[in-house]
């Protein structure tokens, strides 16, 4: 049975001769969000299907993903990730080709003659059709899920980094205002804090000149007391001699 074009069809480019490629609308729109926002260098791989017919070849390109490169070619971890999104969006589908983008790679049909594992070198156009294409719904909506967790990680890690400055800010402030109280207090702490053995020695030095108070209070009360028993003495002899006075016989 002849298989027949989509209804919903539009051309771009001229589309005579073989292959002849169907680009699915989220695909394009996709390759085209791809284009304009993606900063660094990205590997991109369709999915699809295909058949020839009278001598012509088609290829659909229904699905398509993408991920930040680390190199020009695809390797395994590159190969594994695209297997695992084949598997989990488009397991109906199979890998069509890749291309390795870069900045100012803005031309969809360049894009399709270079891609590889395909020679799509002589093409000069491709339709874009349009039909209900729930794999690649879900996979943006994926795409969109990881863009917002991504988001939100790094405004939490943005908010937690300016939260640790603060923090130590402020303890830096506090040991700065700390250091500097006991400076204006004197210069025996060499303006630093305290340590325990430093208040000890002090504490020792202070109950020191107290101790050294009290002996001098008590040798000049000492010294007082013998003066004052000494004066208590010459008074008692002074009264005993007048009363003998007294007692003497006249003359």
């Amino acid at each position: 049975m002849k298989k027949r074009l989509p209804k919903n069809i539009c051309q771009v480019g001229e589309t005579d001769g073989s292959p002849k490629i169907l680009i699915e609308e989220y695909t394009i729109s996709f390759l085209q969000e791809i284009i304009k926002k993606a900063k660094d260098p990205q590997i991109v791989v369709f999915y699809g299907d295909g058949y020839e017919q009278e001598g012509i070849r088609y290829y659909y390109l229904k699905g398509i993903a993408s991920h930040r490169a680390s190199g020009n070619v695809l390797n395994k971890m590159d190969e594994f990730y695209f297997q695992t999104i084949g598997k989990q969006y488009f397991p109906a589908w199979k890998g069509i080709g890749w291309y390795y983008m870069e900045e100012g790679d803005n031309d969809i049909l360049k894009i399709l003659q270079n891609m590889r594992e395909q020679d799509f070198g002589g093409v000069k156009g491709y339709y874009i059709y349009f039909e209900k294409n729930i794999e690649m719904e879900d996979y943006l909506l994926h795409r969109q899920k990881k863009e917002r967790n991504s988001a939100e990680f790094a405004e939490e890690k943005n908010h937690k980094e300016n939260a640790a400055v603060t923090d130590h800010d402020i303890k830096k402030k506090l040991k700065k205002d700390w250091n500097h109280s006991w400076a204006v207090k004197g210069t025996f702490f060499n303006n630093k804090m305290p340590a325990p053995i430093a208040a000890v020695q002090v504490l020792n030095m202070v109950s020191l000149c107290i101790l050294i108070i009290c002996c001098i209070i008590a040798v000049t009360t000492l010294n007082q007391y013998d003066k004052m028993k000494q004066l208590e003495e010459t008074v008692t002899y002074l009264e005993a001699s007048m009363e003998e006075e007294k007692n003497l016989p006249e003359e």
